[in-house]
């Protein structure tokens, strides 16, 4: 006989897929990472170019260099990704209970799970004749929204996601000398987002009848212990007794971010730029859905006295928050003229995703915490990018960046399906007027294949409120990614 096993679903995970989105945005991991089309069009290496407006996102000093009056940058971010999962053998288990773990996934099935989105984003600033300008930034930083079939093998760590974000972020620049430039801003963020993911009650149930079944043994009732101990084998990984948990929050943060830019020689620019960590806390509410199909049988055996030792079965809506601090980033960027025509930049960025080692869940009522491992490392990532005047009143760019990943691929989720990151781009910038000009950019995307083994084990920590479910498999993900861009001087 096995001792009753500790209660085992309590996955409500109100964050967890909404907190890996936004503790990545300057790195890889749910990095939007699409602000500029004209950024875009090099590959994301043109922080030190300060050409429009759009410099706000990667080095705000740069808007001292757009001349005086007014400078607008509206940008539109269209971004078709293609992913596919692949199934290598997802499975459930019940430790302690003596059961063998159940497939919960058919190996070889693929399924993708995102669709395009599109994301808008605009920036405006002004210089006086006093040496200061000002500048403001409107932009999606992070955001996703996957949707994994209702019966795929990692349903119980993750069904949906969705994350919608905003930041906003006011700055001024100073002009300190005729070769250097500062500037400081704040950067006022908004996340909401919202969670699904399957509940296996089967594991409820077939813990709650062993649990009776052990009561029955010591009771001295061999019979209706070794009735109770088959009744939970036939329950144990049934997915027509799934439920689910719905999660939805939002919430603000507040942080701020300090740039120079340096000019040491006519056509040379050094830059770097710092955005500090934000504290978050995600307030939301989590709704649970039981199944009503569970035999009264068996139902009977686990809610009544003396078997009555499962109190999982109690799963009421209640609030839910976590608290978590997103992490630092500095980045540092070179623009060089080589000729009247030609041009080529750089761009470094460092971000310290080493924070984050957990995502502990506080539940508004007494359920013990939830816990998912994450062990982010921190993260870099390198892009180089040229551009070419072939006309007076065109520009064509192009550019290379490599992202390394913060996630290990020992706790690669679900809803972080991420890995190391490659991206090619073209561009261009068309000058349609003295004073108005649109850029494009074409972006190819291609994630090294991942491979993820993600159990729902709370880290090893107990009392666990964990599915002790295994999503097994690999993915293989690219994006296409188009921006259009619209400056105007006034």
């Amino acid at each position: 006989m096995q001792r009753n096993p500790r209660p085992v679903v309590r996955p409500l995970l109100a964050a967890i897929a909404l907190l890996p989105l936004a503790l990545t945005a300057q790195a890889a991991g749910y990095r939007f990472g699409t602000q500029s089309a004209a950024a875009e069009g090099t590959a994301n290496a043109n922080g030190a170019e300060a050409a429009d407006a759009s410099t706000l996102f990667a080095n705000p000093a740069g808007i001292t260099r757009l001349g005086k009056g007014w400078n607008f940058s509206g940008v539109l971010d269209y971004v078709d990704p293609k992913t596919r999962f692949t199934d290598e053998g997802s499975t459930i288990s019940l430790p302690g209970s003596g059961l063998q773990p159940r497939a919960i996934g058919t190996v070889g099935d693929t399924m993708s799970f995102a669709k395009p989105q599109v994301v808008p984003h605009a920036y405006l600033s002004y210089q006086g004749d006093n040496g200061l300008a000002y500048g403001l930034g409107v932009f999606v930083p992070w955001g996703t929204k996957l949707n994994y079939p209702a019966n795929w093998g990692g349903r119980y760590n993750l069904q949906s996601v969705e994350l919608k974000s905003l930041s906003i972020n006011p700055n001024i620049a100073w002009k300190a000398a005729p070769e250097l430039s500062l500037a400081a801003g704040l950067n006022i963020q908004y996340m909401e987002g919202k969670l699904k993911r399957a509940v296996p009650y089967a594991s409820v149930y077939a813990a709650g009848l062993l649990g009776a079944a052990h009561q029955a043994a010591v009771g001295g009732a061999p019979g209706l212990a070794l009735q109770l101990q088959q009744q939970a084998a036939q329950v144990f990984g049934d997915p027509s007794y799934d439920g689910s948990i719905a999660v939805d929050g939002s919430n603000w943060g507040l942080g701020f971010n300090l740039s120079l830019l340096w000019e040491p020689a006519a056509g040379s620019r050094v830059g770097v730029s710092y955005r500090s960590s934000v504290a978050q806390k995600l307030r939301g509410h989590a709704d649970w859905t039981q199944p009503t199909n569970l035999p009264a049988a068996v139902l009977a055996a686990i809610t009544a006295a003396p078997y009555n030792g499962v109190t999982a079965l109690d799963h009421n809506d209640s609030d839910a928050s976590l608290s978590v601090r997103t992490p630092e980033s500095l980045s540092a960027h070179g623009f060089q003229q080589l000729t009247p025509s030609v041009a080529i930049m750089g761009d470094f960025t460092f971000t310290r995703d080493s924070r984050l080692k957990q995502l502990r869940i506080d539940f508004a009522n007494t359920t013990a915490d939830s816990i998912t491992a994450e062990h982010w490392k921190d993260s870099t990532k390198v892009s180089i990018g040229a551009q070419w005047k072939a006309l007076p009143s065109l520009m064509l760019r192009t550019g290379y960046s490599r992202d390394l990943s913060p996630v290990p691929s020992a706790t690669r989720s679900p809803a972080l399906p991420d890995a190391a990151r490659t991206w090619f781009a073209l561009g261009a910038n068309w000058a349609f007027m003295d004073n108005a000009s649109v850029d494009f950019s074409f972006g190819h995307v291609k994630l090294k294949d991942a491979a993820m083994n993600a159990t729902d084990d709370g880290d090893g920590e107990t009392p666990c409120n964990c599915s002790f479910a295994t999503a097994r498999g690999n993915y293989a993900t690219k994006a296409t990614v188009f921006g259009v861009q619209f400056n105007y001087k006034f």
